[in-house]
């Protein structure tokens, strides 16, 4: 299969030659894949298809702005450098494999000015559920955009070329909607129907953050003072209900998340009369909703459970393996007696 012999492209010329402008890094490809592939063509960008597989669903546009996509990216020599897939991440570093790092679609923006030209080029004419294979070349790796492929080459200072290998899952052009729409989903489908998102502060938007607790069972007379310290056990969860994290050994022994080096204590909470200046043991550097969370337990001896979008946690970027971009957060909080 094509994408399988791909990775062994001319080592020994990349050896002889480096390129360092675009016009070298045309020249180059050029020459790997006229010399090696000659039955493959670039199209008007300098796009090497190499597999399509056509899909079904609806078709790709590019007045949506989000693309949600399962990709493995290799360098020209075939080594992978990233994959959302879990066997292939597996390949890539047995060591560093681990079951609870975060696996499949991602959404990302393809848009001008956050998204890669050669991306966009890419998806244009797939399908839902199509899958693509494709070189795609160094002056196409810019979240610029030109209308030729003479005044990319002309503005390229990068000599490296990838490999995509892509498979569109869906899109969205409001990516905070269709967060909002997840939570509702998964809110309703845990919690029932009649659970309504609620506010931490006046300029909130509706269906962004949830807080769930018994409240109930607790006396107003009992209720902490605003600058009080109180221990707390916490895990947290992304909203396929994988932990990621968590200061409860049991916990982490069940999760799978257990570290033998890592001291297991209940962290050391400070509040305060406003949800941005509560502390964790020190810091007060929290994601937006885990603070918002803690700000509405009241109680010694609470438990409550806090869902929010990726804008009240660690949004576009994610953090690490473990939770991708655009991922929505779940925390189940226990303030102790």
């Amino acid at each position: 299969m094509a994408s399988l012999a791909l990775p062994a492209l001319i080592v020994g010329c990349a050896q002889e030659k480096t390129a360092s402008t675009g016009e070298q890094a045309q020249e180059y490809l050029d020459l790997v894949m006229s010399t090696k592939y000659p039955e493959f063509h670039p199209d008007q960008w300098g796009i090497y298809i190499i597999e399509d597989t056509p899909g079904t669903g609806a078709a790709w546009t590019k007045d949506l702005k989000y693309s949600s996509l399962r990709s493995t990216l290799r360098s020209l020599d075939g080594t992978i450098l990233s994959s959302t897939e879990a066997d292939i991440a597996q390949q890539l570093d047995e060591n560093d494999y681990k079951p609870y790092n975060y696996y499949g679609p991602r959404y990302q923006s393809t848009a001008e000015g956050s998204g890669y030209a050669g991306l966009e080029y890419l998806l244009e004419g797939m399908k839902m559920g199509g899958s693509r294979t494709a070189v795609v070349p160094a002056w196409l790796l810019t979240t610029s955009r030109f209308k030729t492929k003479e005044e990319y080459i002309a503005a390229c200072t990068s000599s490296v070329h990838m490999i995509y290998e892509i498979t569109l899952v869906d899109q969205c052009q409001d990516i905070l909607a269709q967060e909002i729409e997840d939570l509702r989903a998964y809110v309703t489908a845990k919690y029932g129907e009649g659970q309504k998102s609620c506010k931490y502060k006046s300029d909130q938007k509706e269906g962004t953050f949830y807080f769930i607790s018994d409240t109930l069972s607790f006396k107003p007379e009992d209720k902490r003072a605003d600058d009080a310290t109180l221990k707390l056990k916490y895990i947290g969860r992304r909203l396929d209900g994988q932990a990621f994290d968590t200061n409860d050994q049991a916990a982490a022994m069940e999760e799978g998340l257990f570290v033998s080096e890592r001291s297991y204590e209940s962290s050391s909470i400070h509040f305060s009369s406003n949800y941005s200046s509560i502390s964790m043991d020190g810091s007060s550097s929290l994601v937006e909703g885990f603070k918002a969370g803690l700000y509405k337990m009241h109680w010694a001896g609470q438990k409550a459970t806090v869902i929010f979008v990726s804008d009240l946690g660690y949004g576009s970027s994610g953090s690490g393996d473990r939770i991708p971009p655009y991922a929505p957060l779940i925390f189940e909080l226990e303030l102790l007696k």
